[in-house]
């Protein structure tokens, strides 16, 4: 019998990783797969290797710098390492096989919650706050420290736009969030982390509890901002994804697209608009089918949905176009009728 590949990702212990090996700055080379002159050369000349934009991010304009060419290549295989420790329970984001809908899951069926996030988190990480997480947590020597501080960081701090930065801020900054999960499981509360959207949730979520948590924050070098309380009684948004009693539910915007969807499905002209539309409607339904559960009653609801579309493609000739009768058009039950839509808002 076939053995199963090992693990890629999340293989050991951060005590257990070549970060903690007190490895020397040609240890780091041999690690990255890179002449130690290669790396050297990148940090004396790297703002050649550095691409500078600005561009709107949330209806705001960023300031942008991150590593391209060899500088990212040495970002991706750093990367590449630090995928491989284990990272706690509570984090959910930058982590494999965790979605948005993991990061919910876990708030479900609770009563109060509390949100905050961490104000300008990518920006306000330091090549000092790397610096120190290598020498003083890893035990690394002043010169591998140093070196891995100017291959990571750029402008003084960690880069928005390298791929090597989430993962990168979760260890350099994990005994700060270790601190605040140890202050929830005090209390019996739950705690779940997204990057830097922090959600807190129980039956009874203590005022004191925010003021020990922003005050961690704040010893940290970091500001804390958009604190919301909500109670279970109305739907509560965690990430981006509805707890609706006590349940994961799908966004109203989802609903929306499914049945602007099935409406423009029944206005299409042809069997390769047709076809095309069905495609995005099973894609939608797919999602929908993935946040309310498969084994839900709306999940297999979302199943028949979509089996009954692949039959429907399967009936279609891209090739020639037709323009749909009246009749066609209320046997389908109308475009956006509550017959054809697929789910109750």
């Amino acid at each position: 019998m076939p053995q199963r590949s090992a693990q890629r990702y999340e293989r050991y212990l951060f005590d257990a990783s070549p970060w903690c090996q007190n490895m020397t700055q040609r240890d780091l080379a041999d690690l990255l797969g890179i002449e130690k002159s290669t790396l050297e050369s990148l940090i004396d000349h790297k703002d050649e290797w550095i691409r500078r934009r600005t561009v709107p991010i949330n209806k705001k304009l960023r300031d942008l710098a991150y590593p391209f060419g060899r500088l990212r290549q040495v970002h991706e295989r750093i990367k590449y390492h630090m995928d491989k420790i284990k990272q706690p329970d509570y984090l959910q984001s930058p982590r494999k096989g965790h979605s948005q809908r993991d990061n919910a899951l876990v708030h479900t069926g609770q009563n109060q919650f509390l949100s905050l996030d961490i104000r300008q988190f990518y920006p306000s990480t330091t090549s000092e706050h790397v610096f120190r997480w290598a020498h003083h947590i890893a035990g690394l020597r002043d010169d591998v420290s140093g070196m891995i501080t100017h291959l990571v960081t750029v402008d003084g701090k960690i880069s928005f736009g390298s791929p090597l930065s989430p993962v990168l801020t979760t260890l350099v900054h994990r005994h700060m969030f270790d601190a605040i999960y140890a202050a929830c499981q005090r209390r019996g509360l739950k705690m779940s982390l997204w990057v830097d959207d922090l959600t807190v949730s129980g039956r009874f979520v203590p005022g004191e509890l925010v003021k020990e948590i922003r005050s961690v924050i704040a010893g940290n070098g970091f500001k804390s901002h958009k604190i919301q309380y909500r109670t279970g009684a109305i739907p509560v948004i965690v990430t981006g994804v509805p707890i609706v009693d006590g349940a994961i539910a799908a966004p109203r915007a989802l609903h929306d697209r499914l049945r602007d969807g099935y409406r423009e499905l029944a206005a299409c002209h042809g069997d390769a608009d047709r076809s095309h539309q069905i495609d995005r409607l099973l894609s939608n339904l797919g999602t929908y089918r993935y946040l309310v559960g498969p084994s839900s009653a709306a999940g297999r609801q979302a199943a028949g949905r979509m089996n009954a579309l692949r039959q429907r493609r399967a009936k279609l000739n891209p090739i020639y176009t037709t323009r749909p009768t009246v009749a066609v058009i209320r046997e389908n039950g109308g475009a956006g009728s509550e017959d054809t839509a697929p789910f109750d808002a």
